[in-house]
């Protein structure tokens, strides 16, 4: 027998205080993933590291975070339990006591605990997202998606206001906002409904009943890392590209801001249209119409650069709550460890093709290769994108 983390019906009634809270909780969750960047330079002189050392420091952040999802979201399906949410915002809050740490393995042990918490967070808080939007899943989930782009701003904000302020000592000030709001969720977190299901589930019989879904997620699983690997492209060079065309180093910022506020938008409304048009057609509909825009933005100057990118941004967002909900109908049984199949495990693979294409940027030049991984790696994901499974909109 498999398990799910809940099979009693659903409440088919849009619980805006829930989606509220959960949306709060991934603010604070992922407001520490925005927290190290602005203390790294900081931290290098403070603890005399090597670059390649405060890289390691935030590749670790983002792999503990990323890869441990499957693992958190394999436990979750079988736990079941809402507060699981709580460990989120209070074990990032671990990396603000990174100004405390005596050498560079204790960090590395803290930065990892860190991102521990997120990977437990992510999975739960999705499933629960979907569970209390009733009918209106994708919008919901869509929603709560969207807090962590919020918060990535926010804790960067933070921690510059921190140190510009009052220096690095100040930094542990930061983790009361992951503290404030992740306590209570030990009390107050959505409920999760049980299930007449065993929880006796091993490992083998988890494999077994996804066997037959193996085609459709892979599927679904390689469209949205060809998504999300765009989006990063696009969200870490694009500043860079704007700079080596011969724009101002505030040309460059105000791109990316400009990008991911209408991506925000564009994820919310993403997600609504899912709930009337569907998963499926907003999935290949971000993929292809979002690529020629965003091929055209490389094509023309500002006003209109500016313009089409947001443009983009907005269409190739639109899915990514949606994908995220499909997935879960898709496998009803298994909605956490897909959850995090679907944002955890694509986000840190995403990384490191950009990192690749970093790599190529540095021998053929950014303003080459970036467009050139673009529309090669989404057109690879608009062909799939035709291989969805169908949705049963009965």
């Amino acid at each position: 027998m498999t398990t799910t983390l809940d099979d009693a019906p659903e409440n088919t009634k849009f619980q805006k205080r829930g989606i509220f809270s959960l949306v709060i909780a991934h603010i604070a969750n992922d407001s520490y993933f925005g927290f190290l960047p602005p203390i790294l330079p900081l931290l290098v002189v403070e603890m005399d590291l090597s670059l390649s050392m405060a890289g390691l420091l935030a590749s670790m952040f983002a792999f503990s975070g990323a890869i441990g999802q499957p693992l958190f979201g394999y436990f979750a399906d079988r736990v079941r339990k809402g507060w699981l949410i709580a460990l989120g915002p209070i074990g990032g809050a671990f990396v603000t006591l990174l100004v405390y740490m005596q050498n560079y393995s204790s960090m590395l042990l803290l930065i990892f605990l860190a991102g521990g918490g997120s990977a437990c967070f992510h999975p739960v808080a999705s499933v629960i997202a979907a569970q209390i939007s009733g009918k209106r899943k994708g919008l919901g989930v869509s929603v709560y998606v969207a807090g962590g782009r919020l918060g990535v701003g926010i804790g960067a904000a933070i921690s510059t206001f921190l140190v510009t302020t009052w220096g690095l000592d100040a930094i542990p000030i930061g983790g009361l906002l992951g503290l404030v709001i992740g306590i209570p969720f030990f009390f107050i977190a959505p409920k999760i409904e049980k299930t007449s299901l065993p929880l006796t589930v091993n490992f083998q019989e988890t494999l077994s009943s996804l066997s037959d879904l193996v085609r459709p997620l892979l599927i679904m699983w390689l469209v949205n890392l060809c998504r999300t690997t765009v989006t990063m492209l696009v969200s870490t060079y694009m500043p860079l590209y704007v700079v080596s065309a011969g724009g101002s180093v505030g040309a460059g910022g105000r791109s990316i801001t400009l990008f991911l506020f209408a991506a925000a938008i564009g994820g919310i409304y993403g997600g609504h249209l899912s709930d009337r048009l569907g998963r499926r057609l907003v999935m290949i509909g971000g993929l292809l119409f979002g690529i020629p825009v965003l091929g055209v933005t490389f094509m023309v100057s500002e006003p209109l650069q500016t313009i089409f990118l947001m443009l983009a941004g907005a269409i190739l967002y639109s899915p990514m709550g949606a994908s995220v909900t499909y997935a879960q109908e898709v496998a009803p049984e298994h909605k956490a460890l897909v959850s995090a199949m679907m944002l955890g495990v694509v986000w840190f693979l995403g990384s490191l093709i950009a990192i690749s294409v970093g790599a190529l940027g540095d021998v053929w030049s950014i303003l080459t290769v970036m467009p050139v991984a673009i529309v090669a790696t989404g057109s690879i994901g608009v062909v799939l994108s035709f291989g969805l499974p169908k949705e049963n909109r009965a």
